[in-house]
């Protein structure tokens, strides 16, 4: 199919954006299910958040001394940010969640954009769509335009939904700024990427993994150094500049000036290296393969292993890092939460009964296997995605059997998570018990882990039995495990009902060591989930592959 091109003309002109109000419209229209349930989502955290900071500071009592320990702690300004004012319940809420919104923003607009622009490309709609009376460049600048749109409703949600929680109208206008900014900068690193790779999986890898990724280490070894010397570093992190607009603390308008300078500077660069290449291809060029297959990739399960690789590998890392870091704050928990029964009762929510020590951890584990399920349902989806693609298609030609290719993504996502789910039970005692030298804690809380497997292995079975008897249903996995994650996380913070938090995968399940062993619920969510695998097993064989 001939496509419309306009070499040399800059992208800027006219023609090179001709057609952007259709191009536009096509975005939204494809991805206006997205842009609204993430809108939705981000909305809630911050005046939620507003709501329990009388909770956690009841009025009449003084708010410095807990503030003074949480913000002094090296690595809760690791994980949360640095706080610049803790007495109001405005900078509270930016400081514990305002930070983590604007973050999932800029994760959210990288995708958004990436799945308008290079997958569409990969996938054939691109070609289709310029084949028309369409510039060269309407189809990255309308789905660009969308992003910044839906963003910029983001944020002025966000300042409206904050003045309607009680707090200043400058500072929530500087809080919902903030996010909108992050996610225009991170718009255009994504836009950059999509010129620069030829596939979206790579282009999302860098987007959001390394770039984005990358970053966020970067801010939170910054974030937990109390030297002023390294604080300086600060201001060349993007992810900090939402901070550092301070809001609710004396707002610096002009810190502002940054993020948009640089979004704007990115989304120029797309443009200008999107005339540089060719459709199709990416400024990257794909290097070759070898001659002769690897020994290993000699049928389903090598090749599944090579796909799976990087993910792998990512996320193993990415655990296994944070479920220590996560424990290593449990030596300091009982000083930071001893004068504060409030926040005290919160944590016993999240980890049941018994110390407060105890039900730290047992909320970290809580909160890593959520986030483990994460993993496991992205690697079932890998198996998804190569059918649509039409690759399963080509494999089940082949004398490899559709059992055969199931099984060998299935295995990966579900050995790969059980193991990093027992690591975490691992990791996150293992600093208290070197420090106490109580090593007996880690045998503890790994089978505190191991008893939580159950709900990790029904995530699993529900991912697995929509691919095989209702595939085009696969997105609902991630809704389950969304609802989890909200369950472990949030939930017990905003005084829920006890019923409706335990209607998740891991509500019925025993929290070891605070509360007794009963294996009932264990051993039912072990058998539904069996059930269900295999259930999803004889349903991918039965039915018909599908395409796109």
């Amino acid at each position: 199919m001939t496509t419309l091109s306009l070499p040399g003309r800059p992208w800027w002109s006219p023609m090179s954006q001709s057609g952007i109000g259709a191009t536009t419209a096509i975005a939204w229209r494809r991805s206006r299910l997205y842009w609204v349930l993430w809108v939705l989502a981000l909305l809630t955290l911050m005046p939620l958040t507003v709501t329990k900071y009388h909770d956690l500071v009841p009025p009449g009592s003084s708010p410095e001394q807990l503030m003074a320990t949480l913000g002094s702690n090296p690595t809760m300004r690791a994980i949360l940010g640095v706080p610049h004012d803790l007495s109001t319940a405005g900078g509270f809420t930016m400081w514990r969640v305002g930070a983590f919104t604007g973050w999932t923003a800029a994760f959210v607009a990288a995708f958004g954009v990436i799945r308008g622009t290079r997958a569409d490309e990969e996938e054939g709609r691109t070609e289709l769509v310029r084949s028309g009376a369409v510039g060269r460049h309407a189809i990255l600048g309308g789905s660009l335009l969308v992003t910044m749109v839906a963003t910029l409703v983001l944020g002025v949600l966000i300042a409206l939904s904050m003045v309607g929680a009680g707090t200043p109208a400058k500072g929530s206008l500087a809080a919902g700024l903030g996010v909108t900014a992050i996610s225009w900068v991170f718009a255009g690193v994504a836009a950059v990427c999509a010129q620069v790779f030829e596939s979206a999986r790579s282009a999302r890898s860098w987007a959001a993994g390394i770039v984005l990724g990358g970053l966020f280490l970067v801010r939170a070894v910054l974030d937990g150094s109390s030297s002023v010397r390294v604080q300086a570093w600060r201001w060349l992190i993007p992810l900090e500049w939402p901070q550092l607009v301070r809001p609710y603390a004396d707002e610096r308008w002009w810190v502002l000036l940054l993020p948009m300078v640089l979004s704007f500077l990115l989304i120029g660069v797309a443009f200008s290296l999107e005339s540089r290449r060719d459709f199709g291809s990416g400024l990257r060029a794909t290097r070759l393969g070898r001659a002769d297959a690897a020994p290993g990739l000699g049928d389903a399960a090598g090749l599944a292993r090579r796909l799976h690789r990087t993910g792998v590998i990512g996320w193993s890392l990415g655990v296994l890092v944070f479920s220590y870091g996560m424990g290593s704050i449990g030596s300091q928990i009982d000083a930071m939460l001893a004068n504060n029964p409030q926040v005290a009762e919160m944590m016993a929510k999240l980890g049941g009964t018994g110390e407060l020590k105890n039900a730290f951890y047992i909320a970290m584990l809580g909160i890593m296997v959520t986030v483990v399920s994460l993993a496991a349902v992205q690697f079932l989806s890998r198996l998804h995605a190569e059918e649509l693609t039409g690759h399963a298609e080509v494999l089940a030609s082949t004398a490899t059997s559709r059992w055969a290719l199931a099984r060998s993504h299935l295995g990966i996502a579900l050995v790969v998570p059980v193991v990093l789910a027992l690591a975490s039970g691992v990791l996150v005692p293992l600093a208290e018990a070197a420090k106490l030298g109580r090593w007996s804690m880690i045998g503890d809380y790994l089978g505190a882990a191991a008893v939580l497997l159950p709900g990790l292995l029904l995530v699993l079975g529900i991912a697995m039995a929509l691919l095989g008897w209702a595939p085009r249903w696969f997105s609902l996995a991630w809704v389950a495990v969304g609802w989890s994650m909200f369950c472990s996380w949030l939930a017990p913070l905003f005084g829920l009902p006890e019923w409706l938090i335990d209607l998740q995968p891991w509500g019925h399940l025993p929290r070891l060591p605070s509360d007794p062993l009963d294996l009932v619920p264990v051993i039912i969510e072990t058998v539904i989930a069996v059930v269900l695998l295999a259930g999803g097993l004889v349903g991918f064989r039965r039915r018909d592959l599908l395409s796109r």
